[in-house]
């Protein structure tokens, strides 16, 4: 808080020119105009500040234009994709990452493999997806699922081989085979690593559909797409706006789902402390 306010003091001391670097309450006007609402946060102190005129064809309800915004219509957009991409991304990066695990050889094949297509940019394929499957939603997906799986894989991969030797064995012993040594044996060993796979590979996943959005313009428009079209408009307010929505997204799915699942469960199997 203090270093927003040391910002917005300086910029109406030093009369920074807002399409250059922006104040902090130019980016919230930006982000309160992306909702539907109206304000001069930016604007200088005035009889009424913050308050602007509504528009006379403007008459809606205050949540009716803020559920019907382009910010929130952004927002879901990209959630819709996240989950799809993501769940395809889960299922395949945990099944490559068990096999890995389970056969050397292929690991010993894939495992450098994935290795360097984990350190590819996302963004690197958006030109593959655009050649392959044009502007549309399944570029969008397979950006998405090439940016996250790798990374996903590897995570399992390495997370399952944490688990102790001694469970294979004592499963044997108990009469386990086959199939119900991994449905009962090897399945619940591997929970945690799944847990530390699902929260790093949405990571991955999220930055690779923030880029695959920027790029590809699709029929349905994400928060990507608002971000590039404050770039084609030179509005830095709403590019800094729509970068900190994304950050605070990343920040409260991290917080709020993922970190959850992962200490319930390692609390489960007691890799952590209860405090």
């Amino acid at each position: 808080m203090l270093l927003l306010a040391t910002w917005e003091a300086a910029f109406r001391t030093f009369q920074w020119r807002p399409f250059i670097f922006p104040a902090p309450s130019q980016v919230l006007d930006a982000m309160l105009n992306m909702l539907g609402i109206s304000s001069g946060f930016g604007k200088p102190l005035h009889a009424g500040w913050p308050l602007v005129a509504r528009e006379p064809l403007d008459s809606s309800p205050l949540l009716s234009r803020v559920l019907h915004s382009p910010l929130i219509s952004a927002d879901l957009v990209s959630a819709a994709r996240l989950v799809v991409g993501f769940a395809i991304s889960v299922m395949l990066g945990a099944g490559l990452g068990a096999v890995m695990w389970r056969w050397i050889a292929v690991d010993d094949f894939l495992g450098p493999v994935f290795l360097g297509l984990q350190t590819l940019p996302s963004v690197c394929w958006v030109p593959l997806a655009v050649l392959v499957f044009g502007l549309s939603e399944t570029g969008i997906l397979f950006v998405l699922i090439m940016g996250s799986a790798f990374g996903i894989s590897l995570s399992m991969r390495d997370g399952l081989r944490t688990i102790p030797p001694l469970y294979h064995r004592a499963g044997l012993m108990m009469g386990a085979r086959r199939w119900r040594l991994y449905r009962h044996v090897l399945l619940p060993a591997a929970l945690p690593a799944l847990a530390s796979s699902l929260r790093q590979g949405f990571s991955f996943a999220w930055r690779s559909l923030m880029g695959a959005e920027l790029i590809l313009v699709a029929e349905r428009r994400g928060l990507g797409f608002l971000l590039k079209t404050g770039q084609d408009y030179s509005d830095i307010a709403q590019v800094v706006a729509v970068m900190v929505v994304m950050v605070v997204i990343g920040i409260l799915a991290d917080r709020l789902v993922f970190a959850p699942i992962e200490r319930r469960v390692h609390l489960r199997f007691g890799l952590a402390g209860a405090g």
